[in-house]
């Protein structure tokens, strides 16, 4: 009886002992790639003038790219600006303005002491409001040519292309003489995070959540061995054809050590594969 019972915990050791070789550490195939990457066009068409940055040049995000052609932009605004500026015709008003307040009162005086008639005393009312009208439209006009000052400035930025962006000029397409129609000049990408982008089988669907870390191989021989990422992106609909599901990772890269486009493997923490399940294998 005790030798069966031996038996049979043997046979039981034997089959766990087999079902733990069979997992492994969920590794994964992956690539690196930008955190951002941006195609930087101009709002308007027009003829480039400058181009101030290469291919491969660092930039940070406000820096100034490249420029159209903005001559008659950049006229418009100065002119709009003097004009926003001029307060002679205000003053005038208001000169205008103080005069018929002395004026009038001067022949309310004379109206209460019965030595102007009410005929008078209601030009000279009427008079004052056309005064205080004329102060408030040139106050007006003075608001209109402040705003026109802005539109012609905001205008004239639409032609300058400022990074949005911290990060690496990849691709310079356009020179300086070149007419463009909302084409591309530029190509950015932002290097510092980098994100991981990986294809993991339907069976780890639910092992792997947002928030959680893994280890991440670059297949590159001067690269640091492996990167701490964080999990910050999972599919919530899973490919048919494939049977996967997409996951995304992202780690810092300070100084833009690592470059992006490499190829990867990833394994996460606590997380393994059945290797007798074909459909496993990545």
């Amino acid at each position: 009886m005790f030798k069966g019972v031996a038996v049979s915990c043997s046979s039981m050791l034997l089959a766990c002992s087999a079902w733990a070789q069979t997992q492994e550490p969920a590794q994964l195939n992956c690539r690196i790639e930008p955190s951002v990457t941006v195609e930087m066009s101009s709002a308007v068409e027009g003829v480039i003038s400058e181009v101030l940055v290469d291919k491969n040049d660092q930039v940070k995000k406000g820096d100034v790219l490249a420029r159209l052609d903005a001559g008659l932009e950049a006229a418009t605004a100065e002119l709009r600006r003097v004009q926003a500026e001029l307060t002679s015709d205000v003053q005038a008003q208001q000169l205008a303005l103080e005069f018929s307040n002395r004026s009038l009162e001067r022949v309310k005086d004379l109206y209460e002491k019965k030595a102007a008639s009410f005929s008078e005393l209601d030009k000279l009312k009427t008079e004052h409001a056309i005064a205080q009208q004329q102060l408030q439209q040139a106050l007006d006009r003075k608001r209109q040519a402040e705003l026109e000052h802005k539109r012609a400035l905001a205008d004239l930025q639409r032609r300058t292309l400022v990074s949005p962006i911290d990060g690496v000029v990849v691709d310079r397409m356009k020179e300086p003489g070149e007419h463009i129609d909302f084409e591309p000049v530029l190509k950015l990408a932002q290097l510092d995070p980098l994100r991981v982008e990986v294809f993991a089988p339907a069976s780890l669907y639910g092992k792997v959540k947002v928030g959680m870390t893994a280890s991440v191989v670059p297949e590159l021989a001067t690269a640091e061995r492996s990167y701490t990422a964080e999990v910050t992106l999972v599919d919530q609909v899973i490919d048919g054809p494939s049977n996967t599901f997409g996951i995304r990772l992202s780690f810092p890269n300070p100084n833009n050590r690592l470059p992006s486009g490499l190829k990867c493997r990833v394994s996460f923490d606590g997380v393994t594969l059945n290797l007798l399940d074909v459909r496993n294998l990545p």
